[in-house]
């Protein structure tokens, strides 16, 4: 007892002054950052490399410059008709497809050093150089900007040079080893210096005396698929490169969370728009629609995230599966938000229609009385007050000052065959179409230059209904996808999957069924106007974690019943083995 009470006294002394210079010593040395450190290390003949099991700090730092762009293209870009939503897709593809090269090298060579840190750097400046360019990034538009082009084609230009020198680093680090992996890095190498050079070989075609340069725009985007496959080509074949034991699943669900996550940004901004004049049910119902939205989007990525390695090629494929769903991801996002105040803008015509009828159909004003009722009710509207409408009040205004100037608007003979405050009175569809105008800027659309308003929100109904469930479609294809492909090798379809891939089948047939009822147009403008549209989509969504839960629910019951069986067969098998073997015994003992 003496003895014990004697060493853990002498185990509490505290060490001595030297001990702690040591210790500091090795903590100073452990702290300072490697110029450069080599992503290749050799064990007993094999080879392989440092790999990480989750991202680094300067991975998630990256991540948000993405999502910046992603902001800031979006505030820029209102989606108002198929050529602001064709370039919203392009430069969001260019993005992403930067985004991903740099992040597949990363998950494999990537190790923390002032190299590395300053590669980072460059790789920020590229990032921000595509905040740029994508301010004014409207390729096809009728107004073109070749300067701005060009220097897209030297930020691309950059940050393939600079993915060509990594590779060329990780070649001679590797070299030092071994010479087994010198082709697929040479490849590797190769594939990004010659999309530098078809980069920066784009940018004479985007000259001020070539035009629009129309035909060159293409090159961008095979360029980008190009070196896609090869390096995804390369890392297939030789599996050494490839992601197996890497933290690319982390990556890619870390940037899926990010790009749900934005969506919350827009729902703060959307919040204000419809419930700027105070609280009302319809709103709050609406932005809770949106908020289930992200939440399901959330579930039924993450609650079937793929765990352990399930095969090479088809983890690769699932990353490239990453680009269709984080685009329809943020389509669905903006979607959601654009139908919303869709609604909104049909509910504040609906009351303005209801005024004119009052003004018209029942109090039968006329001249500057009716002119003033109806613009006490667009003031209600609260325009002049958004720097987006203020100029369309005006516009809005001069029409109402035409209805006053016309004798007998309001007359029994044009008023008597309309009984109810959802009709268009004969004579006041200018200002009608005028104030949906309005509205829609209001709303913070920014309009091209020249573009009548009224017009161009109309279309953009259209443009937004279709985006918004062609988006539907491919997320739910994605998620469809993503159960096939992270089933592991020789597990048994179950009923877990039998119900996953019923429920997406089932949402992804209702979703093209919408999509052809955009050409009914009656349908698709009741559908909008009378706010269910979002409220359907929640609908489709639960269905689909409903039958998650109800298809793992029933597998585990199944699953354990057949578990319990195998251990009771397993069981009476021991038991006849061993009693065969006792009588076995007995036998050659007599």
């Amino acid at each position: 007892m003496r003895s014990f009470f004697h060493r853990r006294k002498a185990e509490a002394q505290p060490a001595s002054a030297d001990e702690l210079l040591v210790e500091q010593l090795q903590e100073r040395k452990a702290q300072v950052l490697p110029w450069i450190e080599s992503p290749v290390k050799a064990h007993d003949g094999d080879l392989t490399f440092h790999l990480r099991h989750e991202a680094n700090s300067v991975e998630l730092f990256f991540d948000l410059f993405f999502v910046a762009n992603l902001a800031t293209f979006t505030a820029y870009h209102a989606i108002v008709d198929i050529d602001a939503l064709l370039a919203y897709i392009g430069l969001f593809g260019i993005i992403w497809a930067t985004w991903f090269q740099v992040t597949l090298h990363d998950v494999r060579f990537a190790i923390d050093s002032v190299y590395e840190r300053a590669c980072k750097v460059i790789q920020f400046m590229v990032m921000i150089g595509f905040a740029l360019v994508g301010s004014a990034f409207a390729p096809g538009g009728k107004k073109q900007n070749n300067k701005n082009f060009k220097i897209l084609c030297w930020l691309l230009f950059t940050s393939r040079a600079l993915l060509a020198i990594q590779y060329i680093a990780v070649l001679v680090f590797s070299l030092q080893k071994t010479k087994k992996l010198v082709l697929p890095i040479v490849l590797n190498t190769a594939s990004f210096v010659l999309a530098a050079g078809a980069f920066i070989a784009m940018t004479p075609a985007f000259a001020a005396a070539t035009g629009d340069g129309w035909t060159i725009y293409y090159v961008w985007y095979i360029v980008l698929f190009a070196e896609s496959a090869a390096v995804i080509g390369v890392s297939s074949i030789w599996r050494t490169l490839s992601f197996k034991k890497t933290h690319l699943v982390e990556r890619m669900g870390l940037l899926t969370l990010i790009v749900i996550g934005e969506g919350a940004i827009g729902v703060t901004k959307t919040v204000g728009k419809l419930m700027g004049k105070g609280i009302n049910f319809e709103g709050c119902a609406l932005v809770l629609c949106i908020i289930l939205i992200l939440v399901f989007l959330w579930m039924l990525y993450f609650d079937n995230h793929p765990h352990g390695h399930y095969g090479t090629v088809r983890e690769q494929l699932w990353a490239c599966l990453h680009f269709p769903l984080h685009l329809a991801i943020v389509g669905v996002v903006e979607g959601s938000q654009q139908i919303a105040l869709a609604r909104y803008v049909f509910k504040n015509i609906d009351q303005f229609r209801a005024d004119i009828y009052i003004a018209c159909a029942e109090q039968r004003l006329e001249g500057k009385m009716l002119v003033d009722a109806l613009t006490k009710a667009v003031d209600n509207f609260q325009l002049d007050k958004k720097v987006e409408s203020q100029a369309q009040v005006a516009v809005i205004k001069k029409s109402i000052t035409a209805l006053g100037a016309q004798a007998g608007i309001c007359s029994g003979a044009t008023v008597s065959t309309f009984d109810t405050r959802k009709d268009v009175i004969p004579g006041f569809g200018n200002v009608m179409r005028d104030l949906i105008g309005g509205l829609f800027q209001a709303n913070g659309a920014k309009l091209p230059n020249g573009t009548e308003p009224a017009e161009l929100a109309i279309n953009s109904f259209t443009t937004v209904y279709i985006y918004f469930w062609c988006s539907v479609l491919v997320v739910i294809a994605c998620f469809l996808s993503f159960i096939w492909l992270t089933r592991h090798h020789g597990r048994r379809t179950d009923i877990f999957d039998r119900f996953a891939i019923g429920g997406r089948t089932t949402m992804l047939l209702l979703s093209t069924a919408f999509i052809v009822l955009f050409r009914q147009q009656d349908f698709m403008y009741y559908f909008i106007e009378n706010g269910s549209l979002l409220p359907a989509f929640v609908g489709m969504l639960f269905t689909i974690v409903c039958c998650d839960r109800l298809g793992r629910l029933q597998s585990a019951k199944a699953l354990k019943k057949y578990v319990g069986l195998g251990e009771i067969e397993m069981q009476s098998s021991d038991r006849d083995s061993k009693e065969q073997v006792a009588v076995a015994s007995h036998e050659v003992h007599h």
